[in-house]
């Protein structure tokens, strides 16, 4: 019994001779096994909070190239746009983003501390992160063709009021001008408030109602008076230019052809448009009349160019000041004949005459929009429009709507991105349908039922025409 005492005495104090050991050999592996276990968690918090840098560096670079191609806007815009997308509450201490403009490249860095939970038992307390990101505007030239509703219905509630201010902005957005800084510009001053290179970004006007107004270049001359081209517009009776809608002389509008060529890109020639008047300019509509000495005298209630839209087209310029100019002289009157306005906003976006300022379909460095507008459905007037006097036909508004589809499907087919904007309360579903199937695609269509909503879409339109990318 004495020797199995003593075995057990023997067993005790190796054990607790061991145990020692293992705590001694506990407490010096202690440190190194936090921080293998703590490893994993610090670096994958690390990695978290190199992501999100990235993020908000990416969102800011893009954000303030898009606004401006002004270094110190740029710059204060990247950290606006980096603060809000990596607030202080945020894992990790952020420093001030660094920024760097090359050219038509926005290069954007920082870094970022992740102070540790973990590793500091092995000596490491601080994990510093960079990430950069770089923007690029595209060498690519851009051709926009902006087709705008001038009809009498776009007066109500000074409609047409915004659809200038919207249309102002987007051309200065397109040009690199803040809209604020550019609405109270001196129109004339303009040109040089562009930042961005002019000779890249050709924008075009075509505003459309009972007719579109194809200018004097009709007649073979600009709208300063100089040789455009060869006349594209027949004009049998001789009459000059004229820019009032009261006289007797032609102000620019002209006659739709049979369809199908009133919904392709041809060269014409087209005929004047004259309000109640045949091709030889005889009245035989909308007659007014009185008795003399026992005779009876029949007159023309309407001046000849009744309805057809103030302001002529703008081909493609690359002028902010000539498109602002033009765009203040919009005015609402007329009726709809959207199809018509597509038809030559397609015309003036094509190289083929009558306007040949853009650039070739094939130009693979080019692309080319074309931004389509209405606040309303098509209709006819009861006498007379774009097709003529109204009683020689029997075109239905839904032909219009057909035709109107035909030109967008043309467009398409040739590579023209179609943006389409329907505005304000007058358009039913319908409408809104053949829009939206007319447009690129349905994130091409924007429904804008006020006029905040109007001046929004076309800045929206603005800015993705700037085409960004990220790189790298």
């Amino acid at each position: 019994m004495k020797q199995v005492g003593n075995m057990w005495d023997n067993i005790r104090q190796y054990w607790s001779n061991k145990s020692g050991a293992i705590a001694l050999m506990f407490g010096i592996m202690l440190p190194v096994l936090i921080g293998v276990a703590g490893m994993s968690l610090d670096y994958s918090r690390s990695y978290l909070v190199k992501q999100r840098l990235g993020q908000a560096l990416d969102a800011a670079a893009l954000a303030a190239a898009a606004s401006s191609t002004d270094a110190a806007v740029i710059e204060q815009k990247v950290r606006d746009f980096f603060d809000a997308n990596y607030p202080p509450g945020e894992l990790g201490v952020t420093f001030v983003p660094s920024v760097v403009i090359v050219g038509d490249e926005v290069q954007v860095s920082g870094t970022a501390q992740y102070n540790t939970l973990f590793l500091g038992v092995l000596g490491i307390y601080v994990i510093d992160i960079e990430a950069s990101t770089t923007v690029v505007r595209e060498v690519q030239g851009i051709e926009v063709v902006l087709v705008m509703d001038n009809t009498g219905s776009m007066s109500t509630n000074n409609n047409i009021g915004a659809l200038r201010d919207a249309a102002s902005n987007f051309v200065y957005i397109m040009y690199g001008i803040d809209p604020d800084d550019g609405a109270a510009a001196d129109p004339s001053a303009l040109d040089l408030m562009a930042t961005r290179d002019t000779d890249y970004i050709k924008i075009g006007l075509v505003p459309y109602s009972s007719s579109v107004n194809v200018g004097p270049y009709g007649l073979g001359v600009d709208k300063s008076g100089d040789s455009y081209g060869a006349a594209f517009v027949n004009n049998p009776q001789d009459l000059s230019y004229t820019t009032s809608s009261s006289s007797e002389n032609w102000m620019g509008c002209v006659l739709a052809h049979d369809y199908p060529a009133d919904t392709t890109n041809h060269t014409g020639p087209w005929d004047m448009y004259r309000y109640c008047r045949d091709s030889n300019d005889d009245p035989y509509c909308d007659l007014g009349s009185y008795w003399s000495d026992g005779v009876k005298y029949y007159y023309v209630k309407k001046k000849p160019n009744y309805y057809c839209p103030k302001t002529p087209l703008t081909p493609l310029v690359t002028s902010p000041t000539e498109l602002k100019n033009s765009i203040d002289t919009m005015t609402a009157n007329g009726y709809t004949y959207g199809n018509y306005g597509m038809v030559w906003g397609y015309r003036v976006i094509s190289p083929e005459a009558p306007f040949e300022e853009a650039v070739e379909w094939s130009n693979q460095y080019w692309r080319k929009a074309v931004v389509m507008m209405t606040d309303g459905v098509n209709t006819m007037h009861y006498r007379y429009s774009a097709y003529g006097p109204t009683q020689d036909h029997n075109i239905t508004p839904s032909d219009l709507n057909d035709r109107f589809a035909d030109v967008c499907d043309n467009l398409k087919e040739d590579g023209v991105i179609v943006y389409t904007v329907t505005f304000y309360s007058g358009v039913d579903d319908n409408t809104k349908d053949f829009y939206r199937e007319c447009a690129t695609s349905e994130d091409y269509y924007h429904d804008a039922p006020n006029q905040t909503d109007l001046i929004d879409v076309f800045e929206t339109i603005s800015r993705e025409l700037s085409n960004l990318h990220i790189k790298g």
